[in-house]
């Protein structure tokens, strides 16, 4: 039975977003071509195994996915199994946890719904520490590594950020200190038949705003905290640019992607932190059957071109 677009986005929250199970794609990736193929990215895995598995139950049924991932992955979602479970049990609650979510809604119909609660963190367990702190330790002393990714200090400070960013608009946790005074946001949300820009100065504004359109359509970001989905640069002026992307959700709905370019500079009157000086979000009403790359994105291509810098960010 073919692989469906549900099955899909669980397929990229079990084996993508859970960091620790990517190698076990990329083997399973490697293991279905023969290893006549040099898998190296996520999305090279995730289009062999849809072509080649072709059939969900297939591949959980692989030997390289194990009992023990699924009731981890189940458990981090709070999906109850039975005490004696097999891993045949697991498989039918993980299938049946995909398939009861509803229809995605790819033309944003909640631009029309004012009642919409506000989304619950369902994909991504949040992280309690502080962005500066994490950057610190990432940069000191990270070992984990994404796909290909060159080990330049700017792309884990990029993915720390992300990270952090992300986890604390989610549970609406941002302040007015993590930005500059003089902050800007250039905001675009584009549904089907619609398209709205945003645009307004001050940290105080820029919170609001953020706040605001999150709250308004009850959108969960999603990051790709992989390589391929989040990326630093630096400008010529010397502002650190924070390429990110992901896809937008509600309750049990992906609706969409996104795709941000955040400008960070560090403010030596509050500790030396990083502060957001510019953030530039395109929230798009799109079907995303696999977790989006910044290489896909035409509003980010020329960002891609700045240059990398390869020593650490001072």
């Amino acid at each position: 039975m073919p692989i469906t677009d549900r099955e899909k986005l669980g397929i990229v929250d079990f084996l993508v977003k859970e960091e620790q199970n990517v190698p076990v794609l990329l083997q399973v990736a490697r293991s279905v071509t023969k290893n006549i193929c040099d898998v190296a990215t996520t999305h090279e895995a995730l289009d062999y195994v849809y072509v080649q598995v072709g059939d969900t139950l297939t591949l959980l049924n692989k030997r390289l996915i194990t009992r023990e991932m699924i009731f981890k992955y189940l458990h981090q979602r709070k999906i109850q199994v039975n005490a004696d479970f097999t891993k045949g049990a697991l498989i039918s609650k993980i299938l049946e946890y995909w398939n009861s979510k509803s229809e995605s809604n790819n033309d944003f119909a909640l631009l029309n719904d004012s009642n919409t609660t506000t989304s619950k963190q369902f994909l991504h367990k949040v992280n309690e520490n502080t962005f500066n702190t994490a950057i610190s330790d990432s940069i000191s002393g990270s070992n984990e590594a994404n796909d290909n990714e060159p080990r330049y200090p700017i792309h884990l400070l990029a993915r720390k950020f992300t990270e952090w960013f992300f986890n604390n608009l989610n549970k609406e946790g941002l302040k007015v200190e993590d930005f500059w005074s003089d902050s800007q946001l250039q905001l675009r949300i584009a549904a089907t038949d619609q398209i709205n820009d945003y645009e307004c100065a001050g940290a105080n504004e820029v919170i609001v705003n953020i706040l605001r359109s999150k709250e308004q359509f009850g959108f969960y970001f999603n990051p790709n905290l992989t390589h391929a989905g989040v990326q630093g640069r630096m400008n010529v002026h010397g502002l650190v640019l924070v390429l990110a992307c992901g896809t937008l959700h509600t309750e049990q709905n992906c609706v969409g992607v996104f795709e941000c370019t955040f400008g960070l500079l560090r403010d030596p009157f509050s500790e030396n932190n990083w502060k957001v000086k510019t953030m530039q979000c395109v929230l798009r009403s799109q079907a995303a059957a696999m977790m989006p790359s910044l290489c896909d994105s035409e509003t980010l291509v020329e960002s891609l071109g700045l240059p990398i810098p390869e020593g650490e960010i001072t």
